[in-house]
């Protein structure tokens, strides 16, 4: 079949364009500028026209003139407040890069690790020009966002957070910030530019496209079916087949809107005053079905226990035979008990049975549609997980459920393909872009139960990305995990020995050094004791301190001095001080105080902790501030911490969180900003020593 009457079989979907290739390809955001699709009917309509009057192509040509008169006539999509068209690419989500923003040898050689990454300078450049965009939304009230204005107020022409709920648990969902990204890509004609998304959705935009961002890879607003993900045939034989899989149709709308149905019925049905009574009968029934067997087996066993004695009295004055027949008449007595309590069973069983069947005559209709309705749920969610189709940059799709198949999950989370960096991705690989540079930041205010900083940049997310860019990267040249090389052989020199016995070893680690070997690198405190101390027993290190945590560790040299040293951590009569910078002033609290945030694991973001007041574990820390010291463009804060208890990450989301103290540790590249080192240091030790009972106080000044 001729390339571009195959391609026009395909228009009867504006999802679709043709490239200089003649391949059809998926194009989501070819609907967000009636221009572009405008310009695409242009350039085609002459060429098919004319190819079909081939026949290969005659019986579809009236359908695609329709086609071609329906789509010339509809309205412009883009909107007064749409961005403005890029004239120098055919796709409107594309911005331009000037030339004069990069030099070509300054670009990356292979692709960031998106997981762990310091955005390159072109991608800041990018971000720093989506940040402009998004402060002239936030200061214009007529703009269609405003219905979510990411927990932010303008403040003299400054757009701030706005912290007067900062102790909401639940803020509104137009009322808490969102990640944004950009992607740097080269273009077809070599030239830079950059796409942009943000993470799931805003509330009244169901086509961020019109609005310059990356489309999702499902619009769960649209109720066109999908289409295969690209049709192709360079050698323009007659054996073109689909290289991306057909997706049936599905339409969420449609789906969501029975599910709802079901729910409404369901709440009915429950609701329903002749099912509530009858339910309220069967109680009843049962419970007085219950009291009556009660009462007639108490009764039993006060007869039994009335034979015993009677018995028990006329065996010594009645004679063999006489006794004999007074047993019998005993016997019948017990025998017509027996046959009354079984009746009182039987009848309440059958009034029982009766109110049930009443119940169940409405209750058996409502479970069948709860049935129904669980079936069809699951049925409408791996439908759902079909609908993402992720492409790379070889053109080989894989949808949500065999890329989450093998993880520790088994099945994808919540909003899994819905963050930025796979929306930037796919558009990317549709276009048959190249990918350069990653960026993401966050914008506006931080999830009640996360850290998360207006403006600061931060790395794809593990629980939900890291499985889907595993395959979306797949064929590029990706920088290895920075994180498997973070702590390499330094030597035994950069471990200083604050105090040595027979019993017990006090060192001062210095930061970037792994307590306990980690899963990539060997060398680290236990290593180096092991090595320096051959004949030491049990399991030496008595705590541990974050790699990036420089200060003081114990450690027993044998498992009786371990035991009674680790007794003391447990009961916390060790007195531990640390002592941080912060990245700022501390606002609206008092120097001295104690910070108390149940943390847990957050699972889809690890390492990260967050704030979980239902199921986090006890973390209370006392702080009290040093003083603050003048930087060149800013105020740090020196403080020093006590913790109660000891979490992971304790102090630096204590430090972080909205809720603690709002300013993160300098260098806290997990909920701060990247540099020289992470300011935190365990520099004081109280604790009995674990022989002589002796109390040690050991001292190590902070490096900072």
């Amino acid at each position: 079949m001729h390339r571009i009457s195959k391609a026009l079989i395909c228009l009867c979907a504006p999802h679709l364009r043709v490239n200089n290739l003649g391949r059809v390809r998926f194009v989501e955001s070819f609907t967000a500028s009636s221009r572009v699709r405008r310009d695409w009917i242009n350039q085609n309509k002459a060429n098919f026209l004319t190819s079909s009057s081939t026949s290969s192509a005659a019986s579809v040509t009236s359908s695609a003139k329709a086609a071609f008169s329906s789509m010339e006539n509809q309205e412009p999509m883009l909107q007064s407040s749409a961005i403005t068209i890029n004239e120098n690419s055919d796709d409107a989500l594309v911005m331009p890069v000037p030339s004069n923003e990069y030099q070509e040898d300054s670009l990356p050689q292979v692709f960031a690790y998106p997981h762990w990454y310091e955005p390159h300078p072109i991608a800041k450049y990018a971000s720093d020009k989506l940040r402009q965009t998004l402060d002239a939304y936030s200061k214009d009230p007529s703009h269609p966002w405003s219905t979510h204005n990411f927990g932010l107020k303008e403040n003299n022409g400054t757009i701030t957070v706005d912290d007067n709920d900062a102790k909401e648990q639940r803020p509104t969902a137009g009322n808490v910030g969102k990640m944004f990204g950009v992607l740097v890509v080269r273009l077809p004609d070599s030239k830079l530019g950059y796409l942009q998304a943000y993470s799931g959705s805003l509330l009244g935009v169901t086509h961020p496209q019109e609005y310059g961002f990356c489309p999702p890879l499902y619009n769960r607003f649209d109720d066109a079916p999908p289409l295969p993900i690209s049709c192709c045939d360079d050698d323009g034989d007659n054996d073109a087949k689909c290289c991306g899989p057909s997706i049936s149709a599905f339409s969420y709308q449609k789906e969501e809107g029975e599910l709802n149905e079901m729910n409404r019925q369901i709440e009915a049905m429950e609701a329903d005053p002749e099912r509530k009574h009858r339910q309220q009968v069967l109680e009843q029934v049962k419970e007085k079905a219950a009291q009556a067997l009660s009462k007639a087996r108490k009764e039993q066993k006060i007869h039994k226990k009335a034979r015993q004695q009677q018995r028990e009295e006329m065996k010594a004055k009645l004679s063999e035979s006489d006794y004999k027949t007074f047993e019998e008449e005993l016997a019948q007595k017990s025998a017509f008990i027996q046959r009354h309590v079984k009746a009182i069973k039987a009848e309440g069983e059958a009034k029982v049975q009766e109110a049930q069947d009443s119940f169940q005559e409405l209750d058996s209709r409502l479970q069948d549609l709860k049935q129904t309705r669980k079936a069809k749920s699951a049925r409408v969610q791996n439908q759902l997980f079909e609908q993402y189709q992720f492409l790379n940059v070889n053109g080989a799709t894989q949808s949500l459920l065999p890329i989450f198949a093998k993880t520790a999950l088994g099945r994808p989370p919540s909003g899994a393909g819905d963050c930025a960096a796979p929306k930037l991705f796919q558009h990317a690989f549709q276009q048959g872009y190249t990918p350069i540079a990653l960026a993401e930041f966050w914008w506006g205010k931080s999830p009640a139960d996360q850290v998360r900083k207006h403006n600061f940049y931060y790395p794809a997310c593990r629980g939900k990305c890291e499985p889907i860019l595993g395959h979306m990267l797949s064929g590029l040249p990706v920088e290895e995990n920075p994180l498997d090389k973070i702590g390499m052989e330094e030597g035994e020199e950069s471990l200083e020995f604050v105090y040595e016995d027979e019993h017990m070893v006090v060192v001062n680690k210095p930061s970037e050094m792994l307590s306990v070997p980690g899963r990539h690198q060997e060398h680290s405190v236990h290593s180096i004791i092991q090595e320096k101390y051959p004949n030491a027993t049990g399991p030496l290190l008595v705590h541990r301190l974050d790699m990036s945590t420089s200060g003081l560790l114990v450690v027993a040299k044998d498992k009786g001095a371990h035991k009674v040293l680790q007794a003391q951590f447990i009961n916390r009569t060790i007195k531990k001080r640390y002592t941080a910078l912060l990245e700022g002033r501390i606002l609206g609290k008092p120097s001295k105080g104690t910070i108390d945030l149940p943390l847990n694991t957050d699972y889809l973001n690890r390492p990260m902790q967050k704030v979980d007041w239902k199921a986090g574990k006890p973390a209370k820390t006392h702080y009290e501030v040093v003083g603050e010291e003048m930087m060149s463009t800013h105020h740090r804060t020196r403080i020093h911490f006590y913790p109660v208890t000891g979490r992971t990450h304790q102090l630096r989301v204590h430090a972080a969180h909205a809720q603690g103290l709002d300013i993160p540790i300098v260098g806290d590249d997990i909920y701060g900003q990247r540099d020289e080192r992470l300011c935190l240091h365990a520099g004081y030790l109280e604790l009995d020593h674990p022989k002589s009972g002796k109390r040690l106080t050991f001292v190590a000044d902070a490096p900072f």
